[in-house]
């Protein structure tokens, strides 16, 4: 298995109680770098700033959606396979289908389960 320390990660949510939920549970199993913003803009001001290795988003925020930085991500982005993880309210399949499409990696609805969204993690980053 390779090292997953240290990587970069980018937590997009309009929460600040979801943002701080998520850095905490990975922050809690393993060396991760975890930059938290609002929206889909702030995400891709940090994708210029800085190296991504893993981005985890909600679907619906302000400014930019998640459905909409996924597109920005897979079409303009120097990363374009950078590993996303959707979290989100939205269960339903036309919007988990939607999301994949996109070209997220995987689709988690909310609560989500602290063990599973660790092991996702590393396995995308390994």
């Amino acid at each position: 298995m390779s090292n997953v320390s240290n990587k970069n990660l980018l937590v997009v949510d309009d929460s600040a109680t979801t943002r701080m939920l998520i850095s905490l549970t990975l922050k809690k199993e393993g060396t991760y770098r975890i930059t938290e913003v609002a929206n889909g803009k702030e995400a891709v001001d940090k994708l210029g700033d800085q190296t991504v290795d893993c981005v985890l988003t909600d679907i619906n925020m302000p400014h930019m959606n998640g459905l909409d930085l996924i597109t920005y991500i897979r079409s303009q982005h120097s990363e374009p396979k950078v590993p996303i993880i959707v979290i989100t309210t939205q269960g339903q399949e036309q919007s988990r289908d939607e999301g994949l499409a996109k070209g997220a990696n995987a689709y988690l609805t909310k609560p989500i389960s602290g063990p599973k969204l660790v092991s996702l993690v590393r396995e995308l980053l390994a």
